[in-house]
């Protein structure tokens, strides 16, 4: 059988998110910036031939319309704590929050699991406006390899993306500040590769600047370039 895999991609409320580049832009430019990362992010997904499916999980309503435009499915977080999606795994959510994401996710993976018998789950962070096709198919590949894998983000304490290649494992995120070393001490293996624009999420100022630097997708460019930057914090830091 054709490996084929199934994308989940978790988003917060658009209120709340990127507060950690509220030193450099405004509420307005934010949310087109999320939103413009997240479009970047699921384009570049859907592309990659084995990937038959991608769903956003989120409460948000402007994000499940933006998910809908580019083809993606929308699964509602079931829990009564908002998502955090893109999770900002340097900053610190609280237990409720980390709860809340996990359980998503857990539960849109049951949901597909149950849809599509055999596919492939893999848990993806939004903001990756860096991300290639061929850095996604890699990895991938590498994950098959067998069971639960993860790819470390660019700070080495975080995960940019959650892998279980086994119908039998679940996926089991535990998300949140920290959650590479959880992931790793739950079981998964970590997969080595050079896949600088998989690794670089985006959640302050310096974050951003790495991934300009390595070149950003188109509607991310057009929102940077459309934002009007404030005053930014001493140190660059929001």
């Amino acid at each position: 059988m054709t490996p084929r895999a199934h994308v989940l991609v978790a988003v917060k409320e658009l209120h709340v998110a990127k507060t950690r580049l509220s030193g450099v832009f405004d509420v307005a430019d934010r949310t087109g910036l999320v939103l413009s990362m997240l479009r970047d992010t699921l384009t570049v997904v859907r592309d990659v031939d084995s990937v038959v499916g991608v769903t956003v999980v989120t409460p948000d309503a402007a994000v499940a319309r933006l998910a809908r435009s580019v083809g993606a499915h929308v699964y509602a977080d079931p829990t009564s704590t908002p998502v955090e999606g893109s999770v900002d795994e340097q900053g610190s959510e609280g237990d409720q929050g980390e709860h809340g994401l996990n359980a998503a996710l857990a539960a849109a993976a049951d949901h597909v699991r149950k849809n599509e018998q055999g596919v492939d789950v893999v848990a993806l962070q939004a903001d990756l406006p860096s991300l290639r096709r061929d850095e996604f198919g890699e990895a991938l590949a590498a994950a098959r390899t067998g069971g639960r894998s993860v790819v470390v983000d660019h700070h080495g304490t975080g995960t940019a993306a959650l892998f279980s290649c086994d119908p039998s494992v679940p996926l089991d995120p535990q998300f949140g500040p920290g959650s590479a070393r959880r992931h790793l001490e739950s079981g998964a293996r970590p997969l080595h590769g050079h896949w600088p624009g998989l690794r670089t999420d985006v959640d302050t100022a310096d974050d951003l600047d790495t991934a300009r630097a390595l070149g950003v997708g188109p509607a991310t460019r057009a929102a940077l370039d459309a934002a009007t930057p404030i005053a930014a914090s001493p140190g660059g830091k929001s």
